[in-house]
């Protein structure tokens, strides 16, 4: 166990279930970030296990399994906003076993009854995570282990105090400009808030035609958009129509559902997860970021190794 005080840069869900673990295992932890719940891109998300668009998949697997497990046990308390949810996801055409296969509960291939062009299903129980309920809790637990928090920006890590013995970067998208890493890219997501009966969630996660359809407790989630390397937080109308329509192959009954709002996010791609230490001006920093659509589903698989290397250090 170690006694040192860390520094974590970065409130979304990697920062803030990093700095849990961290706590968890004896540091002293500290968040510095511009924004904190409800202001995090991690608010935004839609949110479900499942890994998406993150590499490298040998690491990933392993994340998301232990991921996935943590959740499972938060779902039994209602105050985390996590549930265990029925899930089908649908193809065009047929299906080997996915590699994430194991790590879910009641898998099984269906190919019947499917909507119009798909000829195969997998279905599955696994994870939504209603975010701003979620965060909310990832907070609270932080505060009860005693972590401190600061709304700052950092524009260095160069210039930080000595009191900190070590640095946690979950920055995401930041991390392009911060530590000047030209992988990382945005990719940028729409989604539809609606109102609607709908319990199951449903799936299509091929890019060209994807589609996603997250229950929620009080409202459900639409979305279907992943446009790499676009900026814009505004939301567009034929975005809305392009997600709408592809929804409603999914479940038709969709398309009277009522329309609470749109919103808009930016995904923290890069070509795969950076989670490594480097030592930066004689101190040691860890890099989390860089997860795409996975930030939640690698959270605490990531969270677990940022601990491992912190204790190296």
């Amino acid at each position: 166990m170690s006694s040192g005080h860390c520094l974590v840069v970065g409130a979304g869900v990697s920062g803030l279930s990093s700095a849990i673990r961290l706590l968890e295992n004896g540091w002293q932890v500290t968040i510095w970030s511009s924004d904190f719940s409800p202001n995090t891109t991690s608010d935004i998300a839609a949110a479900l296990w499942y890994p998406f668009l993150s590499a490298p998949v040998e690491k990933t697997n392993i994340w998301g399994s232990e991921t996935y497990d943590v959740l499972k046990v938060l779902s039994r308390f209602p105050q985390t906003g996590v549930s265990m949810t029925q899930t089908y996801e649908y193809f065009r055409e047929e299906q080997s076993d996915p590699v994430w296969k194991e790590s879910v509960d009641g898998f099984k291939r269906l190919n019947e009854g499917l909507p119009e062009k798909y000829v195969e299903c997998f279905s599955f129980i696994t994870p939504v995570i209603e975010m701003p309920i979620y965060l909310q809790w990832l907070m609270r637990r932080y505060e009860e282990l005693g972590g401190n928090k600061r709304i700052k920006k950092v524009d260095s890590f160069s210039n930080i105090s000595d009191e900190y013995s070590l640095i946690v970067n979950c920055t995401g998208l930041e991390s392009r400009a911060l530590v000047n890493d030209d992988e990382v890219y945005p990719v940028r997501g729409q989604i539809i808030r609606v109102k609607t009966n709908i319990k199951e969630m449903h799936l299509d996660q091929q890019i060209s035609t994807l589609a996603y359809i997250v229950p929620r407790s009080s409202d459900m989630i639409l979305g279907g958009v992943a446009q790499s390397n676009d900026w814009s937080l505004d939301s567009r109308i034929e975005d809305r129509d392009y997600i709408l329509e592809k929804c409603t192959k999914l479940i038709p009954e969709l398309k009277n559902a009522e329309i609470i709002e749109d919103m808009v996010g930016l995904r923290p791609g890069r070509s795969e997860v950076r989670l490594e230490k480097e030592i930066l001006l004689g101190r040691p920093m860890i890099h989390n970021y860089g997860h795409g659509g996975s930030g939640v589903t690698l959270s605490w698989g990531c969270a677990d190794d940022v601990v491992e290397l912190a204790n190296e250090s």
